[in-house]
This record gives structure tokens, sequence and C-alpha cells, in this order.
């Protein structure tokens, strides 16, 4: 095949892309307009990769799409050592080993709350999350963390913005009552996850800062419910990550650019 041939339905979709990347979403029509794509060859595309990741199609009058979270897969794979996971991530491995629980740093990223960096415990029975996948912000005690540095009308926003779907019985929905929940994570400095995301599973997450004291992320240490009732053991853990999200700021106040 001659190096400067091209194929049109792949040129089409990146143009996509590089259109929706400049900003705000965009109709199929303001698509149409833009690219001169046809709207049967557009529809297509569309679907094929809201589909795949690539975009988001955002529900309402008019529909509208924007970039997708696997664009910011693809691009944190890409990014150097000096990323934030990348920095967080021995001091993960320490925390894992020193309590024995699944340990992993969230972020808020393009409307979402996920995890970017994991390290698994050493049990037999392993709890592991998805890296890179939206979560449910009510369900999450590193969600709830970073939510809870925000201001109040940032707070309620998002969530109106994201909905509070159950996960289980213990899981929050009623938006008051959540927005008590973040006022009690801020003020004592750590979120809980009780059972709200899965039965039988416990969360605790700490909000790591960078410069300027701008809230990067929070790290979380999962395990059996058991460990998180309480007692001396919750004390335990509280106070290793509460120690090592400390580390991970000052690392980070210290030159970093997040």
């Amino acid at each position: 095949m001659p190096e400067n041939t091209t194929v049109p339905a792949v040129e089409r979709a990146l143009d996509i892309l590089e259109c929706l990347a400049q900003g705000e979403g965009r109709t199929m029509k303001e698509i149409t307009e833009e690219l001169g794509i046809p709207g049967a060859s557009l529809f297509r595309i569309l679907k094929n990769l809201t589909a795949r990741g690539y975009l988001l199609k955002l529900e309402g009058q008019p529909v509208k799409y924007t970039l997708g979270y696997q664009i910011l897969h693809l691009a944190a794979r890409y990014s150097d050592t000096s990323s934030l996971g990348s920095l967080a991530k021995p001091y993960m491995e320490r925390l894992s080993g020193l309590t024995g629980q699944t340990v992993q740093f969230a972020v808020y990223r393009g409307g979402a709350f996920m995890y970017i960096e994991q390290v698994l415990s050493a049990a037999p029975v392993n709890i592991m999350a998805r890296l890179y996948t939206p979560m449910e912000l009510n369900a999450s005690a590193g969600a709830k963390c970073i939510l809870a540095q925000m201001d109040s009308e940032s707070q309620r926003k998002i969530i109106r913005e994201a909905g509070l779907k159950r996960k289980t019985e213990h899981t929050i929905v009623e938006e008051e009552a959540l927005i008590r929940e973040l006022e009690v994570t801020r003020e004592r400095g750590y979120g809980v996850d009780s059972e709200e995301f899965a039965l039988g599973i416990g969360c605790i997450a700490v909000p790591v800062f960078g410069a300027g004291n701008h809230c990067v992320g929070a790290l979380g240490i999962t395990g059996r419910m058991e460990d998180y009732r309480g007692g001396k053991q919750f004390e335990d853990l509280k106070e290793q990550i509460l120690r090592t999200a400390q580390e991970i700021s000052a690392r980070l106040r210290g030159g970093s650019q997040f």
C-alpha cells in the first residue's frame, strides 16, 4: 500500500477526537458543520467510539458528545515515571506490606472519580479495582475524600450530574445525607466506605495534597469489613494510612508539578 494512502473512516474518527479535544461537548449537528462528515457516517463513527470508551454520550436536549475515559487511560499509559501514580507507588507498596491491605490511589479527572494506581495485598483472596474506570462517588471512600475538599457548590453540581446509585443497603443515596457525610469526612481528615460498595468490604481513604495545599487525590486501603469496625485494628490502619498520605503530600510539595 502506498505510504500516502489514508483510510477515510480512520481519518474521520481522528478528526472527531481532535475536534472534541478543543473544549466543551458538541452535538452531531455541530460536528457535521465543523468537519463536513455526512450524518450517516458520523452516526456510525460516534457509535463505535462511544462503545469503545473514546467518547462519552451526554444525554440531554440536545445530546452531546465529549472525550471519554479511554483517552485518559491511553494518556496515562504514555506518561513517564514522574506521574502521580508512579510517585505514590513505592509508598503504597510499603503501606500494603505494613497493613496487609490492598492500597489504591484515587483522583478526580475528566468529570469522574477513578483509581490510577493499585497495590494488591498478599492475602490469598484479594480485592481488586479496575483502574481508570469511573466509580460511584457515594460508594467510595476515596471519591468522598476528594469531594469533601471541594466547595459546597462544586460538591452539589458533581453529585447531581453523577447521580446517586445504590450499590448495597448501606450506600448513601440521599443528597443531603451525603453532604453531611462529606462535612464529617473533611473535619476528621479521612473518609470511610463501610460496605457501601460491596458487602463484607471496608475502606479508609485520606486526602493527598500538592502545591498550594490543593487536593490531588486520595490514598485508600481496602480489606475485610471486620478490620474496619473500630477498635485497635481500625486505629492502627488509620494511623498507618494517615502517616503515609502525609509523606506523599510532603513529597509532592517538595517541588512536584502536581
